[in-house]
């Protein structure tokens, strides 16, 4: 997270830096966020139509359960990073707005939104009593401090010190695989109870009402069922990227200045959440308007292989940055960094791809699957092979 660090010294990767933040950090989190909520409201719909009632909510119960475990595997044995567990528990709290109306779902993504809004608010503001602290205690002769105006001081230089670009030879992390895993253990608390993300809960909501919110207005299967889609998704794709250019110009180029005025705090808040929607409404309308009558389509076949792309590319990036692969960590200026980027996307596109013409499923999706539906399915056949119970 140190805009300084690992080739941050040169204007290119400064500029790489900028449009990375700019454009992509964290919006495709949100976005993932959103899908989730679409796919939420699609299984339960499928279900539903085949079962009722506590049987539905069984394998709903044991399709966030799997995801859990599956999620803690990869964040413990792979990349402590993962978001699958975080997602479902959150997944928990979508259950009772399956049956509210539009408005209540308005309503509560307004509440939600309200909140970080309001932790945004209070967040900016305790940043600039912190500032306020400084200068008056600048305004005493150092000798003359008291214990807590000298703190008021130390604590403001740390936060506005000006890094320097790292030199010299950059240790590679998780130099074995072992090494791997007990940092992925002293990095995590899921074992301690601590199962959700900190300071994500509100944000993943949010994300993931709107998506229950977009598939019940039908705009997935069609975008003319929502009058002014166009103008609607230009709008927030001009006021989103306002909003990312405005954080993350600031987080570039004056990183040693914190934000101190609570307009902007409030202002800046969601800014990931609008460009991620926006991007969501115009990947949709084009994908409408010129690629879902494509034969050849690899993006539709990797989003069928969400997971599997998404645990593969963990595995793919331990191999090639980690010590007890190739140890390229630090090896590379943020600018050679897209290269591999874009190369690994292309893989994984081909690989989906050549996937999908074979099978329904990808192969994590498929044992996801089976863990779902496999035990449930047991128990089923089980209940029904059973004797009935006459006792009173």
């Amino acid at each position: 997270m140190e805009p300084y660090a690992y080739g941050f010294a040169t204007e290119v990767d400064r500029t790489t830096r900028f449009w990375v933040y700019f454009l992509a950090q964290g919006k495709f989190f949100s976005l993932f966020t959103l899908l989730f909520g679409v796919g939420f409201v699609l299984f339960l719909d499928r279900i539903g139509r085949r079962e009722t009632g506590l049987r539905a909510l069984d394998v709903y119960a044991r399709r966030l359960l799997w995801l859990f475990l599956i999620g803690v595997a990869h964040a413990y044995l792979i990349w402590d990073g993962d978001i699958l567990f975080h997602y479902a528990v959150c997944g928990c709290f979508l259950f009772p707005f399956r049956s509210f109306r539009l408005r209540g779902l308005v309503f509560a993504l307004v509440v939600l939104a309200a909140l970080v809004s309001w932790n945004a608010y209070e967040r900016t503001a305790r940043v600039d009593a912190q500032f306020d602290a400084y200068v008056e205690a600048q305004a005493v002769l150092e000798a003359d401090r008291s214990e807590e105006q000298t703190a008021a001081v130390a604590r403001w230089e740390r936060r506005t010190e000006r890094g320097e670009a790292h030199e010299g030879p950059i240790d590679v992390p998780r130099p074995t695989y072992g090494a791997s895993i007990v940092t992925s253990y002293n990095a995590l608390a899921i074992h301690t109870g601590q199962v959700l993300h900190r300071g994500l809960l509100f944000r993943t909501l949010i994300m993931m009402l709107l998506g229950m919110l977009l598939y019940r207005l039908g705009v997935f299967q069609d975008v003319r069922v929502l009058r002014g889609y166009w103008p609607i998704t230009l709008a927030l794709l001009v006021v989103g990227l306002a909003l990312s250019y405005l954080r993350y110009y600031q987080w570039t180029y004056a990183y040693f200045e914190p934000v101190r005025d609570v307009r902007m705090g409030v202002l800046i808040a969601l800014n990931r959440e609008v460009l991620a929607l926006a991007y969501v409404l115009l990947l949709n309308g084009l994908y409408q308007r010129f690629l879902r009558s494509l034969r050849f389509n690899p993006v539709s076949d990797a989003g069928r292989l969400a997971l599997t792309n998404y645990i593969s590319q963990s595995v793919l990036c331990g191999l090639l940055f980690y010590g007890y692969g190739l140890g390229w960590h630090g090896t590379f200026a943020r600018h050679e960094l897209l290269y591999v980027v874009a190369t690994i996307w292309a893989l994984q596109l081909a690989a989906s791809w050549l996937w999908c013409r074979r099978f329904r499923y990808g192969p994590l999706e498929w044992a996801w699957r089976r863990l779902t539906y496999g035990s449930f399915e047991r128990q089923s056949v089980a209940a029904k092979s059973a004797p009935a119970n006459t006792e009173a």
